[in-house]
């Protein structure tokens, strides 16, 4: 400051940048490691802000070396693509395989204690003895949270090197049934060569980062984002890629094959088959994700992880409206004997004013809701209410028509 300045005022920027809002996702990564006593515990799950959370506990990637786990990788990944939203971590033994571990009392118990999660990221684990295995045993999960009223979106399985013997035999995932089940076959080739224990890893912590920076109604493979993270403000895309940090700059599949050596044919029956992987467009730079398939059929309503977010976020808006009125008065009408239509009113006007912020967040395009006036207000039987959401569309890809003529 010079000798007559006093007070210097000095200009800050970036204040009124909008933090990227995609708190709809609650991020859970399960990754096989090693257990650091008093502070990575086995299934207790801990909440990450940043990756130096993690490197403040010792674990960087030096320590990833040395253990040849992917515990610090995985969760760079996810803050370098979602740096605004935490993320929590459980450490679980790496000789699990998903078929136990989803079946373990204490990891059950880990996840429920992660208040209102819905996005979980399984890696790094042993491999179960078909990816069927897996898939049906997750999806399992899911159902049993259910029925406790904890609805898991997406559950992300890492899909090992060792499931894809042979791209024309992959297990057709879209058969399984699954339909919050996703498997991830993907690979960063620069991570995959640091040591030979990474060579069937897939990338589950860019997967879990790409959802996490998005809406819940955004499909993961999309080129762009709807609202970018104050690192990538003003870019016209978001792509995996960071040439400066040599993050994506090439992208090959779990069993090491790289995505140039993939025909046009093979990655169609990949996505076909419900697999997400990375890939790039010809003549485009960056490399994205394939889509957001689900294990389940491909003219199911559940068919993409978007639709499920989507239907979960409905159902845990309209539970807790409605939550306050269970066990109160149901006013009768006195000339039937049915709901009055005051309390009809009521019900309608709470489901409504729930979903008119997911209108609002442009997670649905309408909503219609029918409450059956002909119901019996002295019953012991659940009141029916009928909800059903409009959907917008996903654009895959598009179709042009484009020729010349010698007049407009």
């Amino acid at each position: 400051m010079g000798t007559f300045t006093g007070v210097g005022i000095n200009k800050m920027h970036g204040g009124l940048v909008r933090e990227t809002d995609t708190g709809d996702r609650v991020t859970l990564l399960v990754c096989g490691g090693t257990a650091l006593a008093g502070k990575l515990v086995n299934y207790r799950p801990l909440r990450l802000d940043a990756v130096s959370d993690l490197e403040a506990l010792e674990w960087d990637e030096a320590a990833d070396l040395k253990n040849k786990e992917l515990v610090h990788y995985h969760v760079s990944e996810v803050f370098r693509l979602s740096p605004e939203r935490p993320v929590y971590l459980m450490i679980v033994p790496k000789a699990d395989k998903v078929s136990t571990l989803t079946a373990n009392k204490d990891f059950i118990a880990g996840v429920r204690s992660v208040n209102g999660v819905n996005t979980v990221g399984i890696c790094s684990l042993a491999a179960d003895t078909t990816v069927d295995t897996a898939v049906k045993a997750a999806q399992t999960l899911v159902n049993s949270l259910r029925e406790e009223h904890i609805y898991l979106d997406a559950v992300l399985l890492e899909g090992l090197g060792g499931y894809l013997t042979a791209l024309e035999d992959a297990t057709d995932l879209r058969k399984l049934d699954s339909e919050n089940v996703s498997v991830v076959i993907a690979q960063d080739p620069a991570q995959a060569a640091k040591d030979e224990a990474y060579k069937n890893h897939a990338a589950v912590g860019s997967a879990l980062g790409m959802l996490s920076v998005r809406y819940v109604h955004e499909n993961m493979g999309s080129v762009d984002i709807e609202n970018h993270p104050r690192t990538a403000k003003g870019t016209a895309d978001y792509p995996l890629t960071s040439v400066l940090l040599g993050k994506w700059t090439n992208a090959a599949l779990s069993n090491g094959t790289a995505m140039a050596n993939v025909s046009v044919p093979e990655q169609n029956r990949l996505t076909e088959k419900g697999y997400i992987f990375v890939g790039g467009f010809q003549g485009y730079a960056g490399y994205f994700f394939n889509n957001s398939c689900t294990c389940t059929d491909a003219k199911s309503d559940y068919a993409y992880i978007e639709y499920n977010a989507v239907w979960n976020k409905a159902a845990r808006l309209v539970r807790g409206t409605l939550l306050p009125r269970v066990r109160g008065k149901v006013k009768s009408d006195p000339a039937t004997g049915y709901i009055s239509s005051v309390t009809v009113s009521d019900w309608d006007a709470r489901v409504k004013s729930a979903l008119e912020t997911m209108v609002a967040a442009e997670d649905i395009s309408d909503f219609d809701i029918y409450i059956n006036p002909k119901q019996s207000a002295v019953s012991d039987k659940p009141f029916n209410i009928q909800v059903k959401l409009v959907a917008d569309g996903i654009v895959h890809e598009f179709e042009i028509d484009l020729g010349f003529t010698n007049k407009i």
